[in-house]
């Protein structure tokens, strides 16, 4: 559809009861400015509302006097950016901080989760042999549990088990973030050998089926023990964020072997 056929109150907060309409069929100047979530759109949205209710006008007095108080002699446009970034600075200290982490609980929970997904995954196969009970486990989590050493071969049920410290490398050399395009770059900068380059490839081949047939509450456990593993929790953005969890968890205990 051609953008200047569009109605443009179907782009304003509040349709057709949006303030600025109004401003716009007697001939005033408006400006427009999308926004890519409702919070952003209703804060800024009432932030103007309250200026306009308070007769706070920016353009010929706050934003010119608060420049010149602080040292700066700018021009509108500049002073008024400059509030604009003073005002953000003082919302990032409003922020909650991220509370510390308790590892003793948080280890507990991850073992527990990964105790009961084994349990589940294992409905339809046999009990565990006397050895098994033993101490003896066959499984990579059962030997995690256990504080035995894994198996040469990997299995991606490993990934739901915290290690009893977070991973040196991971923490050092994690990706900016967690997007494909920032993990693929990560990747190969990391120029791993030929012989590390095929096993991960193996490896990440078993993680994506494995990742498919689990249920949707492994997210959460994969969430924490990439945490406890030394992801920053910050870059845990949406549910497209963790299947490159696992994939640089995957990398971090190759790299980490």
């Amino acid at each position: 559809m051609d953008p200047l056929q569009v109605p443009l109150w179907k782009f304003l907060y509040q349709g057709l009861h949006n303030t600025w309409l109004r401003r716009i069929a007697y001939g005033r100047e408006t400006f427009v400015l999308p926004f890519d979530n409702i919070g952003t759109t209703v804060f800024i949205a009432e932030l103007a509302a309250q200026l306009r209710t308070r007769n706070v006008d920016l353009d010929d007095k706050l934003a010119a006097y608060k420049s010149r108080a602080s040292g700066q002699y700018v021009n509108q446009k500049e002073a008024t950016q400059h509030m604009a970034k003073e005002v953000a600075q003082l919302m990032q200290s409003w922020l909650p901080s991220q509370p510390a982490a308790d590892n003793a609980s948080q280890q507990r929970i991850l073992e527990l989760e990964a105790e009961l997904a084994k349990v589940k995954s294992s409905n339809t196969q046999a009990l565990p042999t006397t050895t098994e009970a033993l101490g003896n486990a066959s499984t990579p989590i059962g030997r995690a549990l256990q504080g035995q050493p894994s198996a040469t071969s990997f299995d991606p049920s490993c990934l739901l088990v915290s290690p009893g410290s977070v991973n040196p490398w991971l923490v050092e050399s994690q990706p900016s973030s967690l997007t494909e395009t920032q993990y693929k770059k990560w990747l190969k900068d990391l120029k791993l050998p030929s012989h590390k380059q095929e096993t991960l490839e193996k490896q990440l081949e078993k993680v994506a089926t494995w990742w498919n047939s689990q249920q949707d509450d492994a997210v959460k456990t994969i969430q924490r023990a990439s945490v406890a593993m030394g992801i920053d929790p910050c870059k845990h953005k949406n549910a497209s964020t963790d299947e490159i969890v696992l994939k640089v968890m995957t990398v971090a205990m190759l790299m980490h072997s």
